[in-house]
């Protein structure tokens, strides 16, 4: 089956506009598959023993028995590109499918029962990304290998495809600054975890200065309370999970006893764990420490309501857990005046609480 060039080219663009706008792959990557005479098209991740996708229908249940280990073991010896690869690959040279046809993965699975025996695909990071990023195409028995002819057409889409898919990781990359933008200014540990749920290396550092109640051992996020590792590991297990969730779990410091929160957020998104940079932001709450209120959301809600300097003093402390009592006394005033102030300002704020007045600040954060 002949590939489609100028249809190639409307289906990049379609799957250009759909990460822009922060819409669904779904249909972009049908018209892709359409263009190249395809069964199915898929942007994939690879370890040596893990492959994470985002496959249109034609691979969508051959995936799902893949994630639920009902396929021999896969093994990153059924990937056809090399480190001299500039574009696309396809796999109907003989050396390749003699390779291929001693992998179980693909004698057994690949083959027979998915039916994608012929694929052509391409590194979105470069030649030396063997098994990063890729984008592949895939025929089934009847469409038949990818020719030379067919390679040519789909690399002349390959400079654009490329560039979506860096797009598509900037914008990750800022969705995990964003969300780890309020903890940092909090004072809170924070740190990042990849697709395994290990820290990345700036969050082995930060954990490793911290110390107690978590360490890192051969890499992994560790409890210093033996007790507690099992949940921390689920916790961590969903958040990164093809499907994931947010969670949090108590843990204990070993040294006084006392307790800490471990938040664990992922970052969400349409392809997120083939193209984010991290898979989840890891926040390690101390119920002893005072948040740290945030300046620049005081003096906007200062301007906004019209607070006195006083007012918003006591209002930003008041946000971050400091009693009435403990305020009146760091400023220097009455119990009685503090709280005058602490009145006037929630008035002027329209809130009838502390609560409501500390929510209505952070969210100028």
């Amino acid at each position: 089956m002949a590939v489609d060039v100028a249809q190639l080219i409307s289906a990049s663009n379609e799957l250009n506009s759909a990460i822009v706008l922060g819409r669904c792959w779904d249909h972009a990557l049908e018209q892709l598959a359409s263009a190249a005479g395809a069964k199915a098209v898929c942007f994939s991740r690879s370890t040596k023993t893990d492959l994470r996708m985002l496959p249109s229908k034609g691979l969508v249940e051959p995936y799902q028995d893949i994630r639920s280990r009902r396929t021999p073991p896969y093994s990153s010896k059924v990937l056809i590109l090399d480190s001299k690869a500039s574009g696309f690959v396809s796999d109907s040279e003989p050396h390749i499918r003699e390779r291929l046809e001693r992998e179980s993965f693909f004698r057994e699975f690949m083959k027979p029962i998915a039916d994608v025996p012929y694929r052509a695909s391409a590194s979105l990071l470069g030649p030396s990304d063997i098994t990063g990023l890729k984008l592949s195409f895939w025929r089934g028995s009847k469409e038949g290998p990818f020719d030379a002819q067919d390679v040519e057409r789909l690399n002349s889409i390959l400079p654009a495809i490329r560039a979506s898919a860096q797009l598509a990781m900037f914008g990750f990359r800022q969705q995990a600054r964003e969300q780890s933008v309020l903890f940092r200014q909090r004072g809170e540990l924070m740190f990042e975890l990849d697709f395994a749920g290990r820290p990345v290396e700036a969050g082995v550092q930060a954990i490793a200065a911290h110390g107690d109640p978590l360490s890192i051992v051969r890499g992994r996020l560790v409890c210093t309370a033996a007790a507690e590792q099992r949940r921390l590991e689920s916790v961590i297990g969903r958040a990164v999970a093809p499907e994931p969730v947010a969670g949090s779990v108590r843990l204990t410091r070993q040294s006084d006893g006392a307790p800490f929160f471990l938040m664990v957020t992922p970052i969400h998104g349409e392809a997120v764990d083939i193209m984010a940079p991290v898979a989840a932001i890891g926040v390690l709450i101390d119920p002893a420490t005072k948040s740290r209120t945030d300046p620049a959301a005081l003096q906007h809600v200062r301007t906004a309501a019209g607070l006195t300097e006083r007012e918003t003093a006591i209002a930003g402390l008041i946000s971050v857990g400091h009693a009435i009592s403990a305020i009146a006394r760091q400023i220097g005033v009455s119990d009685g005046t503090a709280r005058n102030h602490l009145k006037s300002a929630m008035q002027k704020c329209g809130v009838h609480s502390q609560v409501e007045l500390a929510a209505l600040i952070s969210r100028f954060s």
